[in-house]
């Protein structure tokens, strides 16, 4: 049974990571400011102290602007992943400068314990981290990349808002859900936000 659910998350994975892939660059960066607009919008972001990013890789939603932009925000600290083992970590960085290539050719920042995104800070509920995905429905399902980094972190920082970035050629009519998933808070696509 198990088996099944993974061919049909691979079935889907690969079916909207190709609608995804086949948005040209130009319309990648026109629905990635369009999904920035709608973060900006949203109240918990605006609240936030800390942001957690991804840095964005192959055809995600773009992120990179949106960092340079909130680099800039002093009302706020930006803290980028490096995948470490199984889990990801979030570092704070105060430049894109600080960022090398690591897992899989993404750009990472150095480990540095006194620079790393605590439990203390996120049980402060001042945070929000933006999460990529390959596919989402409706109902705030998710399909990650198959690796389950974030849903590892949301069951160590459950406290911290997640904002999924997700183009709307990549909500599917569902996704099957197991015990361990978790959905993010929202799902932010060019068109607005999903509840």
């Amino acid at each position: 049974m198990e088996e099944k659910g993974y061919i049909r998350k691979q079935g889907i994975r690969s079916r909207y990571l190709g609608l995804r892939n086949n948005l040209s660059a130009g319309e990648r960066k026109q629905k990635s400011q369009e999904i920035w607009e709608h973060v900006k919008g949203d109240p918990k972001y605006q609240a936030a102290r800390e942001v957690l990013v991804y840095m964005d890789y192959r055809s995600e939603v773009m992120t990179t602007g949106l960092v340079e932009e909130l680099l800039a925000d002093t009302s706020k600290k930006v803290f980028a992943p490096k995948v470490e083992g199984m889990h990801i970590r979030f570092y704070e960085i105060k430049s894109l400068d600080e960022l090398k290539k690591g897992y899989q050719g993404i750009r990472e920042p150095e480990e540095n314990p006194e620079k790393r995104f605590t439990p203390d800070m996120a049980a402060r509920l001042e945070a929000v981290v933006l999460v990529p995905g390959a596919a989402f429905d409706r109902q705030r399902g998710r399909i990650g990349y198959g690796k389950g980094f974030y849903d590892r972190f949301f069951s160590d920082y459950g406290e911290v808002y997640g904002i999924a970035l997700s183009f709307s050629c990549q909500i599917a009519k569902e996704i099957p859900m197991e015990p361990h998933d978790r959905r993010p808070d929202i799902i932010v696509t060019e068109n607005g936000i999903i509840r």
